[in-house]
């Protein structure tokens, strides 16, 4: 089953307690939660909406200059469930892209290693790079301070950029896509938040637990919070625009800030001025129709709920991921259905996606990203296979959720690979079947999106999705229609086959994962499992996003 034409319906401040990736190891570190390019995109996304996954390539370290290859960026259209475009380096995606945001027509994507912000003009593939600079060391002036930006937000037809290294937010005119000036703030901001109307902008300052409050119609500073919580990583505003939530992983808390009068509403003890959540709070998100906010805790396996009723003191409700149904171990991120009805929690390391209720404030299901445990086990068996989902976004219609999932294995040899064409006697369906055997044995699992390269037929190289494997793991198959039977032998490592970090995708109707739409054989003795449906991220998923 080829994921090139098959497809039917298909933070970098997010703070972790564990070694993945960027994940951080204490509080105060970091994680970035969403291939081969797909060729021939499905389509111009340039009025339709759309998910923004940008991911990078390499063990990328800021300073740099060989560290990492440039990243990618993947825009998926909600209504065909495919990749409508690839942005890679030709398009001017820098190296290490870590976030992104899509206000109408351009995107824009944060490279914090190249200390640039690329301009994601849809429709516009192919036509040469897009890049934005921000201040960093040149061999005329080696003395600049880099701006290693990490964090981007729009507001009055401006980008605002936080730039950790320069302790500055950059100001973009988006009409001419320049950098027009700097901003002084607090020292390693980290994440910005603009209020709805656009007329103050909030920059999170991790390196001295104060936020900086800023005019965007005039790039000037109103004032400056402190705050008693401590390592401020994420925030959020309410749908009117008078408070905004930050996320302090250093206190397990978050502060809550009037934007009236720019002071921290006190909190509820045993927080002092701050409202106690899980452990290592890393991501928090508004839900603007049930007035609420929720805070993912990694290291506290927790969600909490905070209630924000107009004009009362917020509440709080914590509720733990561990038990049955959900059997979480790392919630990571969140996000809200806009009909209000659930949200769902990305568990990086569950590999799955829990569903809460929001009337009930409980856990009411799992979803696995790969495959479910087998028939018969119990209900806390973990799921089968390791997506490592680290970031989740939901459309605006409440039709699709997201998963940017980071799993990839290294390169395994194939020996041989084979195709078969199998009709099916009953409606005359003629179905490929393509088996590979590899030389080592790896976590193969049924619904993984799985590279193909170097077979001396290239039509077998490409992206596919696995139907079924065997009980050793050292063969699998997919669906491949349309091309002759054929046979290749492998040479040893030229033909090789490599699990891709992905996106999955879950229809929202019956909260279970959009499959793929393949025609496979009746026969008993050849059934497939008809597998998950996933897009290839391009590399290494650090942040998704959705259109407004």
């Amino acid at each position: 089953m080829s994921l090139k034409g098959n497809c039917r319906a298909t933070g970098i401040a997010l703070a972790a307690v564990f070694g993945l990736g960027l994940f951080g190891s204490g509080c105060g570190e970091y994680f970035r939660p969403v291939a081969n390019p797909i060729p021939q995109p499905g389509g111009d996304p340039q009025h339709t909406r759309h998910a923004l996954v940008v991911s990078r390539n390499g063990a990328c370290v800021t300073g740099t200059s060989a560290d990492c290859s440039t990243g990618t960026a993947v825009v998926i259209d909600v209504s065909g469930d495919n990749a409508a475009a690839v942005f890679t380096g030709v398009d001017g995606i820098g190296r290490d892209p870590v976030y992104a945001v899509a206000p109408t027509g351009t995107d824009y994507v944060v490279n914090e290693v190249d200390n640039s912000v690329s301009p994601v003009i849809l429709g516009g593939q192919g036509g040469g790079p897009n890049v934005i600079s921000l201040p960093a060391p040149t061999p005329a002036d080696p003395g600049i301070i880099p701006a290693v930006p990490v964090f981007a937000a729009s507001a009055r037809g401006k980008l605002f950029v936080a730039e950790s290294g320069r302790n500055m937010v950059a100001v973009i005119d988006t009409s001419a896509n320049i950098l027009t000036t700097e901003i002084p703030v607090g020292p390693t901001p980290r994440a910005l938040v603009a209020t709805p109307d656009g007329t103050q902008l909030y920059c999170l300052n991790q390196g001295d637990n104060t936020v900086t409050v800023i005019l965007p119609a005039n790039n000037t500073v109103l004032t400056t919070i402190p705050l008693t919580g401590t390592s401020p990583v994420w925030g959020t505003v309410s749908s009117d625009g008078t408070r905004v939530f930050v996320a302090n992983q250093g206190t397990n808390s978050v502060s809550v800030i009037n934007t009236i009068t720019d002071t921290v509403i006190p909190g509820t003890a045993p927080c002092t001025d701050t409202f106690c959540v899980g452990t290592g709070p890393n991501y928090i998100v508004y839900d603007p129709t049930l007035n609420r906010a929720y805070v993912t805790s990694p290291a506290g396996d927790s969600l909490s709920i905070i209630e924000n009723a107009t004009g009362a003191v917020p509440t709080v409700t914590t509720v733990s991921a561990a038990p049955a149904p959900c059997n979480g171990t790392t919630p990571t991120s969140v996000t809200a259905l806009a009909d209000g009805t659930r949200a769902y929690v990305a568990d990086s390391s569950g590999n799955s996606v829990c569903i809460l209720n929001t009337t009930s404030n409980t856990f009411t299901k799992r979803i696995c990203l790969v495959q479910e445990p087998a028939t018969g086990a119990p209900p806390t068996a973990p799921c089968v296979g390791n997506a490592t989902p680290v970031f989740i976004a939901s459309d605006s219609d409440s039709f699709r959720v997201y998963t940017a999932n980071q799993f990839q294995t290294a390169a395994v040899g194939i020996s041989t690979i084979s195709r078969q064409n199998i009709t099916n006697p009953a409606t005359g369906v003629v179905t490929g079947l393509v088996t590979v055997t590899t030389t080592s044995s790896v976590p193969f699992v049924v619904g993984q999106a799985v590279t193909i390269s170097g077979v001396s037929d290239s039509s077998f190289d490409g992206v596919f999705g696995i139907t079924s494997v065997t009980g050793a793991q050292t063969s699998f198959t997919f669906v491949q229609n349309g091309i002759v039977n054929s046979a290749f032998p492998c040479p040893p490592n030229t033909c090789t086959a490599v699990v891709l970090p992905s996106v999955s995708l879950i229809q929202t109707s019956s909260d279970s994962l959009v499959l793929n739409d393949n025609e496979v054989t009746d026969n008993s003795s050849l059934d497939l499992i008809t597998p998950p449906l996933t897009i290839p991220a391009g590399g290494t998923p650090t942040f998704i996003t959705m259109t407004p």
